[in-house]
């Protein structure tokens, strides 16, 4: 904290006023001196002969930093000295002090400027970069992701409520049919009995007539008739009596004055339903994987930071030349360089491919119209050509072993600039960089930005480099073709052509008539060939197992160089 305090108050006062005891408030701060400077101290600074080409920041932009950054200073806390050295054993860097006390058996103590220099352009912090834009891109997407799950929740809420109304509807459709059915059924049951009864007491009621009419002629006889008379008819009487009561006797014997009820057994499946079916349904939560695009990138097994190698800047990079042939043609479009040492080169104005041996001699030709550009492929002994005349537009697969043409991939627009990784072609027409799988033959438009016609193209598997002819720039994106920087200024790149990387992330553009390296940033530019070596070419090539160059002019000749550092 203490020294936090220290470090905020220097940044605040003019350092070299501070000694002669008066306070000015410091305008800029020199990172090499590690003090803040008033407008005239800095002035000063900037001329003195030990000083002057220290770089200073103003102190606002300065103040802007991390704390964590700010708090590293250039001396050492322990004795006050000059940090110089670092030692790679215990990753800390040391004054002449330090090493003296407390790393003598130290087998890694380095010069600290060696590697701190070019940090800022170096792969490691470029990493950095691109791990923080990953991370960010990631947690978006899962946020996203979280988000369209709310959505997702609620969508399923919705869907699981119908499913219970269409199951509820289901069963109330089902009851209300077997009601009805049973119902109906009793009202049928309920006519045909009615009908029964209504007969029975029709007949009843014509007995009951009968008898009625013969108690009113017994009353009448008893009256009024002679006893002859009453005599005959009492037997007659008897006989019709008889019947009646045979009758009224059925009726008390059988069925006929039992009273009829309705009754229904209610099916026990029914009558369960209350007391078996407790829930309608059960509801759980399933945690299914999700296929979010997250990007993953391969993690560094050394600390970031510090690189185990002294970092290669731009300014060291230089070429080489170790060899020129001829290549027998005035319009060579591509080139590479093939694992056995032999040249691959296409001639546009002879429409050929043509191999040289890794001794300038020719080894043979093979006849292939509009002939532009030419990748080694993913197995040994093949080649893709790219084809840019009407109508042999396309990709051609050559077998060098058997001289011979095995495949022809016909594409709808003019190819140019052509790169083969891990199956897939990738290739330049005038306004798309697309991607063709050799296995599945599915072809997709990469992106749309910044192509011309004669594009060239290269990628190290990670992002894609290609140029455009017309728009004087150099551009790099991912394969989802996100932009990830594009070098434009026509004073370095001018009509860029072919275009090739380093395992460093360098990339090598023709342009102008001159070979000019891009660092890895896309920020830092360095022509390392120029025009007096008479260029005029089209085609270049970096074999990364050699760390040769290969390009080819106009002139019908080609040029290998061998890059490397100063």
């Amino acid at each position: 904290v203490k020294h936090s305090f220290i470090m905020a108050s220097a940044a605040h006062v003019c350092g070299i006023c501070d000694l002669r005891h008066v306070t000015k408030p410091s305008v800029a701060w020199c990172p090499e001196c590690d003090e803040g400077f008033c407008s005239g101290c800095e002035e000063h600074h900037s001329l003195s002969k030990a000083t002057r080409h220290h770089k200073t920041v103003k102190i606002a932009e300065y103040q802007t930093l991390p704390q964590n950054v700010l708090q590293i200073t250039q001396s050492c806390t322990k004795h006050n000295e000059k940090l110089i050295l670092y030692c790679r054993d215990h990753e800390t860097p040391c004054c002449g002090k330090c090493v003296n006390e407390g790393h003598k058996g130290c087998n890694k103590v380095v010069n600290l400027n060696d590697i701190a220099n070019n940090a800022k352009t170096s792969t490691s912090f470029q990493e950095i970069e691109e791990t923080l834009i990953e991370m960010l891109d990631n947690i978006k997407e899962i946020k996203n992701m979280y988000k369209g799950n709310i959505t997702n929740l609620s969508e399923s809420r919705n869907q699981i409520e119908k499913q219970i109304q269409d199951i509820r509807s289901k069963i109330d459709t089902h009851l209300n049919t077997i009601q009805k059915k049973l119902i109906d059924e009793i009202n049928k049951v309920e006519k045909t009995e009615i009908k029964k009864v209504r007969l029975l007491v029709k007949t009843l009621e014509e007995n009951e007539k009968h008898l009625t009419k013969y108690q009113n002629s017994i009353a009448n006889i008893k009256q009024h008739a002679s006893d002859l008379q009453t005599f005959m008819s009492i037997r007659q009487i008897e006989q019709d009596l008889s019947k009646n009561d045979e009758f009224i006797q059925s009726c008390v014997n059988g069925d006929a004055v039992n009273t009829r009820v309705i009754t229904c057994s209610i099916d026990k499946s029914i009558e369960t339903i209350t007391r078996s079916v407790q829930r309608f349904g059960e509801i759980a939560v399933v945690v299914r994987p999700t296929k979010a695009a997250l990007r993953d990138r391969k993690k560094t097994q050394a600390q970031m930071i510090i690189p185990q190698l002294p970092t290669k800047s731009i300014n060291n990079v230089a070429a080489l030349l170790q060899q020129t042939i001829k290549t027998t043609s005035q319009n060579v479009r591509g080139c590479c360089i093939l694992p056995d040492g032999r040249l691959a080169l296409t001639c546009y104005d002879r429409n050929m491919l043509i191999l040289i041996k890794a001794d300038g001699c020719k080894d043979f030709e093979i006849q292939l119209p509009g002939a532009f550009d030419v990748s080694n492929g993913t197995r040994d002994n093949i080649l893709i050509v790219s084809s840019s005349i009407i109508p042999k537009t396309g990709l051609s697969i050559i077998d060098i072993k058997n001289r011979a043409i095995t495949k022809f991939i016909p594409i709808e627009y003019k190819c140019y600039g052509v790169v083969v990784h891990n199956d897939n072609v990738i290739f330049c027409t005038e306004s798309e960089l697309k991607i063709r799988n050799l296995q599945t033959e599915s072809i997709n438009t990469i992106t749309n930005a910044g192509l011309s016609i004669f594009s060239y193209v290269d990628t190290n598997g990670k992002y894609i480099y290609y140029t455009a002819l017309l728009e004087d720039s150099v551009t790099c994106c991912d394969f989802k073709g996100v932009i990830q920087w594009i070098f434009k200024d026509t004073q370095i790149i001018v009509s860029p052509l072919g275009i090739a990387l380093n395992d460093d992330g360098f990339v090598f553009v023709l342009s102008n008539n001159s070979v000019v390296l891009i660092s890895p940033c896309g920020k830092q530019s360095k022509t390392i060939i120029t025009n007096c070596d008479k260029l005029r070419a089209h085609a270049l090539h970096y074999d990364k197992s050699t760390e040769m160059l290969l390009y080819a002019n106009n002139e019908e000749n080609g040029f290998v160089y061998k890059v490397g550092l100063k």
